[in-house]
């Protein structure tokens, strides 16, 4: 059955969690506060996406500029980023804080890693096209950088060493 987010009106499955369009959370009532970039967050998104050679002056303004449908977002503690199964193919770039990675089997759940300021997630969704194989939540505050898919097709079709780099971290972590 289909629902409504009551944020931005996108139509989710009456399960979800969260809305994959403004990652409202259901069951908190709120979406995460969206933050305005600045420089030190595109630092970290410049050494993150391997920007150097493409943008070697990368700035929060270049930032918007270039990627319109993304953003910084703050998430509180225990805040949820994805859900392992749900859809999605944008990627995400801890800014600031850190979260925590886990796959549930069924009656058990594995924390798999904690990523910190600079760490990329959602690569294996995006790159393999599957659904979100493990749950990421904040374990405090956090400033999350959400890259929005359409927004990354074009960088990642003119960027080489981002793509390479992806695909391997996509590889090492499906083991």
């Amino acid at each position: 059955m289909i629902a409504r987010c009551p944020s931005c009106a996108a139509e989710v499955e009456e399960d979800a969690k969260r809305c994959p369009a403004c990652h409202w959370d259901f069951a908190a009532r709120r979406a995460p506060a969206k933050l305005g970039i600045d420089d030190a967050a595109a630092e970290v998104l410049k050494r993150a996406l391997k920007l150097e050679d493409f943008f070697p002056e990368f700035t929060a303004e270049i930032a918007q500029k270039v990627f319109p449908r993304s953003g910084l977002f703050a998430y509180a503690d225990k805040g949820s980023l994805v859900e392992q199964g749900e859809s999605g193919r944008d990627l995400f770039i801890v800014c600031h804080g850190s979260v925590q990675v886990e796959r549930g089997d069924g009656t058990a759940t594995k924390v798999l890693a904690t990523l910190g300021a600079g760490s990329l997630l959602g690569e294996i969704a995006l790159i393999k096209n599957v659904p979100r194989t493990a749950t990421v939540t904040a374990v405090e505050q956090a400033q999350i950088y959400r890259l929005d898919f359409n927004d990354l097709q074009y960088l990642l079709a003119n960027n080489k060493a981002l793509g390479d780099h992806l695909r391997e971290l996509a590889s090492s972590r499906s083991r």
